[in-house]
């Protein structure tokens, strides 16, 4: 017997074109979470956007100032931590679960502060995995499968060594080998209803309009909303709360996924 397979998304940096991004997911039925910075140099959507994505989305931290934690002093790193959740919050009127840090830079110090901040999870921009979130530092981390961007062989390479996930990178060799990101998606995405595990697209809006990839978003996303109650699509918190050690946390991802597979 199979183990269940999840479908999630999640978009870093708030840019205005993260709106496109959210009509597209409405349409096709994807749950989606939104990574926002209150500023970055390219721009962030408005507070009253934000407030009109909550119903349908989850709005995770990204630090306020789109920072590298690593190139920061502690303190500075604390603060942007705990306030940027408090920013989301205190947008939305919602619960902030995850964190995202910019440019998925950070060190051990840095998983403790978010532990302490009152994350429960951390989304990281390892690449090709189809595992749930795994348990570290008392944080729920989540690795994505496939960034909406044409990366070159070496960065996953590089991604897959750096982390010692020698798995992962079998996997480009499998599903993606000298193809386009959006191939490589659909062999992977098929691959998980087969097989179970989590597939989990990520990318950056800004890079969609300026790679000119919007179109393969579209079709990928399609093929995801065909399989949606075949492998509930779920947020980031709702899928680190299915990775919850608790009773509790197990029955309320449950019913999530459940909701989600019956289109509520």
């Amino acid at each position: 017997m199979k183990s269940q397979t999840y479908i999630t998304t999640s978009w870093d940096d708030g840019h205005p074109m993260d709106l496109r991004v959210a009509a597209l997911l409405a349409k096709y039925g994807i749950a989606g979470t939104f990574y926002v910075p209150a500023a970055t140099d390219l721009g962030t959507i408005t507070a009253a956007q934000l407030r009109e994505l909550i119903p349908d989305f989850e709005i995770g931290a990204h630090t306020l100032h789109h920072v590298d934690l690593t190139r920061v002093s502690d303190r500075t790193a604390w603060q942007e931590i705990t306030d940027s959740k408090a920013w989301v919050e205190g947008n939305t009127g919602v619960s902030c679960a995850c964190f995202c840090p910019p440019l998925g830079r950070y060190k051990n110090v840095h998983l403790h502060m978010i532990r302490k901040a009152a994350y429960l999870g951390l989304r990281s921009v390892e690449l090709l995995s189809l595992d749930l979130p795994r348990q570290q530092a008392g944080l729920l981390l989540m690795p994505t499968t496939v960034q909406a961007f044409p990366h070159r062989f070496s960065a996953f390479a590089g991604n897959a060594i750096k982390r010692r996930a020698m798995a992962n990178l079998w996997r480009y060799v499998i599903h993606g080998r000298g193809a386009e990101w959006s191939v490589m998606a659909e062999s992977l995405l098929r691959h998980a209803i087969a097989r179970g595990g989590v597939f989990h697209l990520w990318g950056h809006s800004w890079e969609l309009q300026d790679a000119t990839q919007w179109q393969r978003l579209k079709d990928v996303l399609c093929l995801m909303g065909d399989f949606v109650r075949q492998a509930p699509a779920l947020t980031n918190g709702q899928l680190c709360r299915l990775s919850m050690p608790s009773v509790i946390g197990l029955d309320q991802a449950a019913r999530a996924a459940n909701t989600a597979a019956a289109g509520g």
